[in-house]
Formats: structure tokens, C-alpha cells, sequence
């Protein structure tokens, strides 16, 4: 082109089968070398004509690799070409070449000014093993197409190096107090998926952020820097090594699977980290951040995991953090019966407090901030709900507050301290993370007790032994499946005609 054209071509992309096929290039020059070198890898059978070829085309045709004819081009050279090139340094003869290829129901390009006669472009292309990538610009700009190009075979090579990443922290490794400082609340959560977005070698990935965890779940490259810099993104390069974990290949598979059965959790078999993952898993797909691959590896993790809870028998009841709360409060308030409770979030974990207590017969105050909740039906008699603007009316009236709101403040705090009970025991049992009560509450009034998720683990931790029995047989289980994860690796080769 001569003069740039800002409008580019309408293409539709194809990749031409080429092996064993005739192909013409007319000229010797350096453009046409590139373009004998492109046919080759395809597998063409190479003809050129030309007076005058460069060093390496005047090689490839010494050792029978192409076919020179050392003359001008003549309109006889097109007959029985499936794909022809004019790449000679004279615009008449190029046209002249296209013309003759027009005739004859020939795939003809021009290397110059007259590309826009011809019948298809070569966009910028490369190859990594059986994997061939090209971008065109319709002719628009051929350096922004190099530049992308060249970027895009970058990234082909940290996606030839991925494997299955884990790169966490949970209940296991921090306190709640420690670990609250890392969960994703607010704006975070969004602006951290958007700097890992920009990460390259970072494929595809989930950002899972429970009370208990907070995890990336990834395609990532095996690269020297990439998980140094990952942790850099969560804030975990603050944590010494053994406050956080990093799983990867195998490990990271068998991970997902003992998450997904619910083996990880702070109550060991409950079913909330299922919708946790899906959930994470639609905000990452909305997000740009996940694709089929994620897709998959979930899949699979959720087929496993019902086998590891049929293999874990009664013991992976799936009891749910609500059953622990009441449980708790039954071991620790023989007459809970005649006490009166208020209930803090109008969510998934306040709802199933609320249909757990009241189905104990416990009258409760439902107090939600934002979305009203229904009351569940039947339950009308012994619920009573109420907004945020009643909150300090409901504390002085309160036995027991179980507190289940998302929030990345305070929801209870110093201020709140007068308007407690102050005449009875009041037990506060705080199931947000990060905290919904200030540590500095119980402090201020002497009848409150305040119990955090560390201290109802405590409570309720399973003896070691079982625990690790359970993991185990849920090890065992996730290995029964290795074909799903072999295949989940193998498909990053691909193999599918596209």
C-alpha cells in the first residue's frame, strides 16, 4: 500500500489445508521467501518463478525442497495452483498475476498496493506446536497486527507451561482476627479481580471469599516470578510461609475436591461451599475472568465430591454453620427455650438461622440492614422482623444475638455498648467474616460475652483422628477419579477440529 486506508477489509477467517497442494510464488525477494517459508510449514508442494531469488530460496530449490523456474512469469504458471502469491517488487506484474489467477478460479494475494484485487490477505501469524495463530487488520495495519502477534505468541507460551493453581489462606492458618484483614470485602474483591486480570500468564481464575477462606483458584503458567507476584496481589506476601498455602498440578485438583465435599470446612461435610463455588464461578465468568476451563475443573470437583460424601458416610451429615450456631447454644444455654433471640442478617446464613431456631421453638427477632427478607412461611408467629432502625430497641431486649451480615465494618460496636441488657447475661455469637462485633464490646459491659468463629472451632472441633480419617477417605475417593484430571490437563493440548 502506498497510502494508508483507514477503512479496513471485511475477512472471514479460515485455515487453509495445505499439506500436499500446489502453490505458486511469483518473485525472489524477501517478502516472497517469507511467504515460500509459510507455505512450507503447511505442507505445500512450493513452485517459484523468478529471474532472481534470494540466497535461501536459491538453497531450498538446490536441495529439492521447492521447484525455481528462473524466468518471468507467464500465465501458464497458474494452471493446476490452488494458491498463488504475487510478490515481486513491480505492481503491473503483480496485477498481472492476479488477473490470470481471476481467470482461472485461482486464490491469488498481492504483496502490494494491489492486495485489495486479490482474493484473500495473509494476516500476521505464528506457530507453537500444532498450534497456528494469526491476526489480521483487514489490511488496515499491518505493524498493530505484527504487535499484536508477536503478544499473543508471549502468551501462547505461558499457556504451554499451565497447570491447576490454589493459592490461599483459610481458618486453618489464621485467626480470625489475623485472617479478616484479607477477605475481600467491598470494593476489594472487584479491584483485586481486575489487577489479576492484567497478569500474564494468569489464564483463567476464580476468586472464592467464604468466613472461612479466602483462595484463588487458577489456570496459571508454571513461570519463575508468576506466584511470587499473585501473592503480591492478595497481600499474602505479608504472611510468613506457613500462614498460607500454595497447590499446584495434582494437589491443587485434590484440593478442589476436599473443598467441594465440604472437608475443609470449619464444619466438616457442610453444603454452603457448594453455592459459594458456583457463585464465585458466575461472578468470574461475568467477569471476563473465567471461561470453559474453570467451568470443567468445578465440574469435576462437584462430581467427585459426591462420592467423597456416599465414602464419608453419616459423619459428612452435612452439617451447616447454622446447625453448629444452635448446637452451640443449646450446649452452652441448657434453658435457651425461654430466652429471646436476635437475629443480625437478612441473607442465606440469617434465613437459616432463623428456620433452625424457630423450628427448635425459639421466638426470634429477624433484623435486616439493607434487603428485606421474607419470613419463611409457617414461621410468621415466632418471627419478628425488623429494620436496622429498631436495632437499639431489640438489643436491650435480648438474650442471645447470632450475628450473620457481610459487611467490612463494624455492625455492633462501643456505641452500641448502653443499649444491651444490663440486667441479664447476653451471649453474642459473631459468624461474620471480617467481624461483625468490635473486639472491644465485651470489654466495655460486663454481661456480654462475645464468641467468634475461632471460638465456636474450638467448641466444636472433631477429635484429629476422625478428621484425618475422613480426609483421607476423601483423598482416596478424589484418586479414584484421576482419569477426570488427566483429561482436564489434556485438553489444554486441544485435539478438536475447530
Amino acid at each position: 500500500m502506498t497510502k494508508r486506508d483507514p477503512t479496513p477489509e471485511a475477512v472471514f477467517p479460515v485455515g487453509l489445508l495445505l499439506d500436499g497442494r500446489s502453490c505458486l510464488v511469483v518473485g525472489g525477494g524477501k517478502i516472497a521467501t517469507r511467504k515460500v517459508r509459510a507455505l512450507l510449514d503447511a505442507g505445500a508442494r512450493v513452485t517459484v518463478v523468478s529471474p532472481e531469488v534470494q540466497t535461501e530460496l536459491a538453497e531450498l530449490a538446490a536441495s529439492g525442497k521447492i521447484t525455481h523456474y528462473v524466468r518471468d512469469f507467464a500465465p501458464a504458471d497458474v494452471t493446476g495452483q490452488f494458491l498463488v502469491f504475487a510478490a515481486t517488487s513491480f505492481e503491473p506484474v503483480n496485477r498481472r498475476v492476479l488477473e490470470e489467477c481471476m481467470h482461472h478460479n485461482v486464490l491469488a494475494c498481492s504483496v502490494d498496493a494491489s492486495w485489495r484485487h486479490g482474493r484473500f490477505l495473509t494476516p500476521a501469524t505464528f506457530r507453537n506446536r500444532s498450534v497456528a495463530v494469526s491476526v489480521t487488520t483487514g489490511g488496515r495495519s499491518c505493524r498493530q497486527a505484527r504487535i499484536i502477534k508477536d503478544n499473543l505468541a508471549r502468551h501462547m507460551d505461558l499457556v504451554e507451561s499451565a497447570q491447576l493453581l490454589v493459592l490461599g489462606t483459610s481458618h486453618e492458618q489464621l485467626s480470625v482476627t489475623e485472617r479478616e484483614r484479607y477477605h475481600l470485602v467491598g470494593g476489594a474483591f472487584a479491584g483485586t479481580g481486575a489487577m489479576l486480570r492484567q497478569v500474564w500468564g494468569l489464564n483463567e481464575f476464580i476468586l472464592l471469599n467464604t468466613c472461612n477462606r479466602v483462595e484463588l483458584i487458577a489456570l496459571a503458567a508454571n513461570q519463575p516470578g508468576l506466584q511470587e507476584l499473585l501473592r503480591r496481589v492478595l497481600r499474602f506476601d505479608l504472611l510468613p510461609a506457613h500462614a498460607h498455602y500454595c497447590k499446584t498440578g495434582w494437589a491443587a485438583f485434590e484440593h478442589l475436591g476436599l473443598l467441594t465435599a465440604g472437608l475443609l470446612s470449619q464444619s466438616p461435610g457442610e453444603n454452603h461451599i457448594v453455592a459459594q463455588l458456583k457463585e464465585a464461578l458466575r461472578v468470574a465468568t461475568e467477569a471476563g475472568w473465567a471461561g470453559s476451563f474453570m467451568e470443567s475443573w468445578l465440574s469435576a470437583a462437584l462430581h467427585i465430591s459426591k462420592h467423597i460424601r456416599e465414602a464419608g458416610g453419616p459423619q459428612l451429615g452435612g452439617v451447616e454453620i447454622e446447625d453448629l450456631a444452635l448446637q452451640f447454644l443449646l450446649a452452652e444455654l441448657p434453658r435457651l427455650r425461654g430466652k429471646r433471640l436476635l437475629i443480625l442478617g437478612g441473607g442465606k446464613i440469617g434465613e437459616g438461622l432463623i428456620r433452625r431456631c424457630a423450628a427448635a421453638g425459639l421466638a426470634c427477632t429477624w433484623c435486616y440492614h439493607v434487603n428485606k427478607p421474607a419470613v419463611p412461611a409457617g414461621l410468621e408467629k415466632q418471627v419478628r422482623l425488623i429494620s436496622f432502625n429498631g436495632l437499639r430497641d431489640a438489643l436491650g431486649e435480648a438474650d442471645v444475638i447470632l450475628c450473620a451480615l457481610s459487611s467490612n465494618a463494624h455492625v455492633l460496636h462501643q456505641g452500641h455498648a448502653p443499649f444491651f441488657n444490663q440486667e441479664q447475661p447476653v451471649l453474642v455469637l459473631d459468624l461474620g467474616v471480617p467481624r461483625n462485633v468490635a473486639p472491644e464490646l465485651q470489654g466495655l459491659n460486663d454481661n456480654v460475652r462475645v464468641v467468634d468463629l475461632d471460638g465456636l472451632k474450638a467448641w466444636q472441633r472433631h477429635g484429629n483422628g476422625e478428621l484425618a480419617r475422613l480426609q483421607e477417605t476423601g483423598r482416596a475417593s478424589v484418586a479414584d477419579h484421576r482419569e477426570m484430571y488427566d483429561k482436564l490437563v489434556g485438553d489444554l493440548q486441544g485435539g478438536n477440529a475447530e
